[in-house]
């Protein structure tokens, strides 16, 4: 479990996240259990913010790890091409060479600091290439998929 320390509009909230599907997060906040449902999927691209602004020692700031608890959002290196949002291994790829997705759509699941994130398309297209297998290991900003 990933536990969060938070404050909002002056409250503090101590938000554990236990588990992330497709359709839901199960959560902990302030000790009490929610089963919250996920109704859409947006990924809000954005640069990734310098480590020079991290709110702790350790722990970056970065548009990679959205608020929206559901996935990681991958950055795209250029048009069409999804990278790594954080290092991690390749859990699964849902998608093939061929296949048309949707922005939004599930591609595949990166596996880091024991934390599945769901990685999708930024945009709408065909898949031209798959650049990662199950099990690789990825670097941050490495490429794995292109969309054209």
């Amino acid at each position: 479990m990933r536990e969060y320390s938070l404050t909002i509009k002056g409250t503090s909230y101590v938000v554990g996240i236990n588990r992330v599907t497709d359709d839901e997060v199960v959560a902990e906040v302030n000790g009490v259990r929610h089963v919250v449902a996920i109704n859409d999927v947006k990924n809000l691209s954005t640069p990734a913010e310098p480590a020079a602004k991290a709110t702790k020692p350790g722990r970056p700031v970065s548009a990679t790890t959205p608020v929206s608890i559901h996935s990681a959002s991958a950055a795209p290196a250029g048009a069409g091409t999804i990278c790594s949002p954080i290092p991690g291994h390749i859990l699964e790829i849902v998608v093939g060479v061929g296949d048309k997705v949707l922005a939004g759509q599930k591609l595949l699941v990166l596996e880091a600091m024991k934390m599945e994130n769901i990685i999708t398309a930024d945009q709408a297209g065909v898949v031209t290439k798959i650049l990662v297998r199950t099990g690789d290991a990825v670097t941050h900003g490495q490429a794995m998929v292109e969309i054209g």
